[in-house]
């Protein structure tokens, strides 16, 4: 498996384009569509929020049939919370679509996200079809990228190439996320396409078993979204054959956490005012359950989070966390590393020099890592410093 350049449209038999349709007051792209040439298989995995937005609903119907042609994915509003009104809204925009690209209106999945309780402009959306649809091409997947951007800085993508079968075949996808992300399913916007041949059920199964290692072992803020969504096209265009339980499956599998895992980072690299990335690896836990839970309660820990902005290693804050968990474990067999130092040996804080331990949290990455001493099973999560920044973008996000 190689890095490759593209995102989206790096895997064969799709095009992508972005345009601003009148959402955005910036004039921002901000209508962003993902075109296979032909029949594809269909996967997503959505939010577990309960308030969900139109398009997830709309998209979760649709994506149930195992098959889909093209992702339709707005900036700008989240269409949520938006009633039967905004339901409708939703179904003319893909429908619009549909008919400018000849498919069928239920092949078209949908994504929003932007200010809940906003209406789409869909007058002004529509306007904009033909010109969305003229833009089809494999070298606009940037531009796909850029138009489903909210507060993020820089676009995410990334893709890999691989030989499967003895056939060359490719993975490749982009994502959104800078607020409201939390590790629960799927923390942000994302569409994946590969040209390998794969068929509904078994990608849906990666797609969940990938997106809990990667996407949901992330966090900016704690927040989970109510229009998350993670889809998964495949074209078949490589001949590349993936089916259970061959060494073509494995090589599958380790493309698309590849690809996952790269851009949960790059989404957390561009939250919302960050300064600093911590990746935290508990291990000695019990069970793959309670590593999963500590490692989360250090992540989401507000105190960790500003202690991580400040540079200031209070390793008291970690072991807080650590406790707050539903994690069991004998306090007095603690150990907390804090970039390679071991700041808690045996439930005790270690006396270190005030300058040492100030240089441990100077760089933009933080390793930490928490020994439990409880059992064998180990889980990681990745999250970031809680800034003034922050706070400044969401305190007026509406206004």
């Amino acid at each position: 498996m190689r890095w490759i350049a593209g995102g989206t449209t790096a895997a064969s038999g799709f095009r992508a384009a972005g345009v601003h349709a009148g959402i955005k007051r910036s004039r921002k792209p901000d209508l962003s569509l993902v075109l296979a040439d032909g029949p594809a298989t269909g996967a997503a995995v959505f939010t577990r929020n309960r308030v969900q937005a139109a398009p997830v609903l709309i998209s979760k119907a649709r994506v149930a049939r195992g098959t889909a042609r093209a992702v339709l994915i707005n900036s700008g509003c989240a269409n949520c919370m938006t009633g039967a009104a905004g339901y409708q809204d939703a179904l003319r925009m893909g429908g619009a679509v549909a008919r400018a690209l000849r498919i069928a209106e239920t092949d078209v999945l949908l994504g929003s996200t932007g200010l809940i309780g906003s209406r789409l402009p869909v007058a002004r959306m529509i306007r904009a079809v033909p010109l969305l649809v003229s833009q089809l091409s494999r070298a606009h997947h940037e531009d796909a990228a850029q138009a489903i951007l909210t507060t993020d800085l820089h676009v995410k993508e990334a893709a890999v190439a691989a030989v499967i079968g003895g056939r060359a075949c490719r993975l490749g996808g982009m994502a959104k996320g800078a607020g409201m992300v939390a590790p629960s399913m799927a923390t942000m916007l994302g569409v994946l396409t590969t040209d390998a041949a794969i068929a509904p059920a078994f990608l849906r199964e990666l797609l969940r078993e990938v997106t809990e290692e990667t996407f949901n072992r992330i966090s900016v803020d704690g927040d989970m979204s109510t229009n998350d969504t993670v889809f998964a096209l495949a074209s078949g265009r490589s001949g590349a054959a993936v089916r259970p339980g061959t060494a073509g499956a494995k090589t599958f599998a380790a493309m698309l956490r590849a690809v996952s895992g790269r851009l949960a980072a790059l989404l957390v690299a561009d939250g919302e005012g960050v300064s600093r990335v911590m990746e935290i690896a508990v291990t000695g836990a019990r069970s793959a359950r309670e590593a999963r839970a500590c490692a989360r309660s250090v992540a989401r820990s507000l105190l960790v989070k500003t202690m991580l902005a400040g540079g200031d290693p209070n390793v008291g804050r970690i072991a807080a966390a650590v406790g707050a968990s539903s994690a069991r474990f004998d306090p007095d067999r603690l150990d907390i590393d804090v970039e390679g130092r071991r700041l808690v040996a045996r439930g005790a804080v270690q006396s270190i020099p005030k300058s040492v331990a100030r240089r441990l949290l100077k760089g933009a990455e933080i390793a930490v890592r928490v020994e439990l001493h409880a059992g064998r099973a180990s889980a990681g999560m990745r999250t970031c410093d809680l800034t003034e920044e922050y706070v400044r973008i969401n305190a007026h996000y509406s206004t």
